[in-house]
C-alpha cells in the first residue's frame, strides 16, 4: 500500500470529509445500531441521522449502562418520580423492577464514565438516545455531561 493511501486510511472518516479537522461528539452506541440496548436487540439505525453527523463529527459511540459493569441484556428499569438530577443529587435511588436489586450505582459509575471520555477526547456535545434512565437528556448521563458543560442533544 502506497504512503498516501496508508495516511487516507488512518482517518475515521475519509480526510476529505473532514476538511482540517472534525469535531468528536458522543453518541449513544445503540443508534448507530450495536446491540447494547437494556434487551440485547439493535435499534433502528438512525442513518440520515449520521449521514449529517458525519459530515461534521467524528462520532464517539458510548453505553453508559455497559461502561458502568451492567451487562447486555439486563433488566428495563427506569426513573420512576424523577430524573438524573435527583440520582445524582441522592434523592432517587434506581431499583430493577423484577427483583427490587439497587442499581444505582451501575448508572452513575457508567456516566461518570462517560464524562471521562467525552473530556478524554475533548467532545463539546452529545447526541443520547431518549428513554434511557442514563442516556436521556433528562437521564443521568444526560445531566452529568450537562453540568460539566458539554451540549446534550435527546435522539427520541
Amino acid at each position: 500500500m502506497s504512503s498516501s493511501k496508508k495516511a487516507e486510511t488512518a482517518y475515521l472518516l475519509p480526510k476529505k470529509d473532514c476538511l482540517s479537522y472534525c469535531e468528536p461528539v458522543l453518541i449513544s452506541a445503540c443508534l448507530l445500531g450495536i446491540p447494547c440496548r437494556w434487551h440485547g436487540r439493535r435499534a433502528k439505525r438512525r442513518d440520515a441521522l449520521l449521514a449529517r453527523l458525519k459530515k461534521k463529527y467524528v462520532l464517539v459511540p458510548v453505553c453508559p449502562e455497559q461502561l458502568g459493569g451492567m451487562p447486555t441484556p439486563r433488566s428495563g428499569e427506569y426513573l420512576r418520580g424523577g430524573t438524573g438530577v435527583d440520582v445524582l443529587d441522592g434523592r432517587l435511588r434506581i431499583r430493577d423492577s423484577a427483583s427490587g436489586e439497587d442499581l444505582t450505582d451501575f448508572h452513575v459509575n457508567g456516566s461518570r464514565y462517560t464524562l471521562e471520555i467525552a473530556e478524554a477526547i475533548g467532545a463539546r456535545r452529545a447526541y443520547l438516545k431518549g428513554g434511557s434512565p442514563c442516556c436521556d437528556r433528562d437521564g443521568i448521563t444526560g445531566e452529568l455531561l450537562r453540568r460539566a458543560g458539554i451540549k446534550v442533544v435527546r435522539v427520541p
